[in-house]
């Protein structure tokens, strides 16, 4: 779904090198790497907001940066790292925006539309403040609605950056459950940068850890263990 082919990721210098990568439907792949590592600029250079220093990258078999916007948006959703709310936007219209690569040239929304948004708001547990607009909201509240918004997108690749920064536990730990099931249950392909190795670690998800080293991007078994992800990632022996 994703391949990655003699790519590096950076900016004027690499940051991260991928000789050869298959990203699958079906699968929730956990980014972890220090910061600084390229975290982010990778996840950018997927949505292509970023451009590639080196190699190719391609999605469902064909090269990402041929794609127009409208044909990204329909086969990638994104979640930043911070969402901080538009004023007067309520959290029911902030989410139907992710239905636009769907709407006609008058942004009409139709009934597969309104579907597609319910099944978010339901998904995340947002009906109780579905109406509050979203400057109003706490920031972890503000980072489900953003992620409400993905989902409600459809897309068979859903790209997250540190989706669970601002949430307590508990959510941490539901909105994990959420991504895994979602990944299977609908044979979608989700990458999400993270800090929580031991949440990732709990729930079996396999690592795309940047190497400290030099600097390449492995692609680890769900059943590593913390001190390898700490050698590899963080160069903690």
């Amino acid at each position: 779904m994703i391949r990655f082919n003699k790519c590096e990721i950076g900016y004027k210098s690499v940051l991260i090198r991928i000789p050869e990568l298959n990203l699958i439907a079906g699968n929730i792949y956990a980014l972890i790497g220090a910061n600084g590592s390229g975290k982010s600029t990778l996840l950018n250079t997927i949505i292509n907001k970023k451009s590639l220093l080196g190699g190719e990258l391609f999605i469902d078999s064909k090269s990402h940066v041929t794609f127009s916007a409208k044909e990204l948006a329909q086969k990638i959703a994104y979640v930043d790292s911070k969402f901080d709310g538009v004023e007067f936007l309520t959290v029911e219209e902030y989410i139907s925006l992710g239905r636009t690569p769907y709407t006609d040239a008058f942004g009409r929304i139709g009934e597969k539309d309104n579907q597609a948004i319910l099944k978010a708001i339901e998904l995340l547990n947002l009906n109780s403040f579905k109406d509050k607009f979203t400057v109003n909201l706490s920031d972890g509240e503000r980072q489900l609605v953003a992620i409400a918004r993905a989902l409600a997108q459809t897309t068979p690749i859903i790209v997250l950056d540190e989706p669970t920064a601002f949430l307590d536990y508990g959510n941490r730990i539901k909105l994990i459950h959420l991504l895994s099931k979602i990944a299977l249950e609908e044979q979608k392909c989700i990458v999400f940068s993270s800090h929580d190795i031991d949440l990732c670690l709990d729930y079996k998800i396999q690592m795309l850890i940047v190497n400290q080293q030099n600097k390449t991007m492995e692609l680890c078994p769900s059943d590593i263990s913390k001190k390898e992800v700490l050698g590899i990632g963080f160069g903690i022996q």
